[in-house]
């Protein structure tokens, strides 16, 4: 019987530009995909946020480029501008339907582990 269920993720990065969001955005997703034993049948939709200072490129865009989702629905949305917030975010909620007994295991890498130590350890 499959199970539907959500991942999380998030990734600083460093400096606005394509090549920063592309790293982060792979290297968030390939952390997912690893630790969850993911495919991408496996998926039913992601959706991405980026804070308002990443303006050089859409996330949703950098996943598709790293060949992970080639049919998979993507989207990419804008996140709220909360004051105090950790800046240059992107943040991925994963959808999942699969069959499968590996616990859910969220990624938060470079430097975005702040915003859930409780999943890193």
């Amino acid at each position: 019987m499959k199970s539907v269920y959500a991942l999380r993720g998030a990734c600083c990065i460093p400096f606005d530009n394509p090549k920063d969001i592309d790293a982060g955005v792979r290297d968030m997703m390939e952390k997912l995909y690893r630790d969850n034993e993911l495919k991408e049948e496996d998926i039913v939709f992601v959706l991405f946020s980026q804070t308002g200072d990443l303006k050089s490129k859409n996330a949703a865009a950098a996943f598709r480029q790293t060949g992970l989702a080639g049919k998979t629905p993507l989207f990419c949305v804008a996140e709220a501008e909360i004051s105090g917030g950790l800046r240059k975010v992107i943040r991925a909620l994963v959808e999942v339907s699969r069959d499968s007994d590996i616990p859910p295991r969220h990624a938060y890498v470079n430097g975005a582990e702040v915003l859930r130590p409780d999943y890193n350890g």
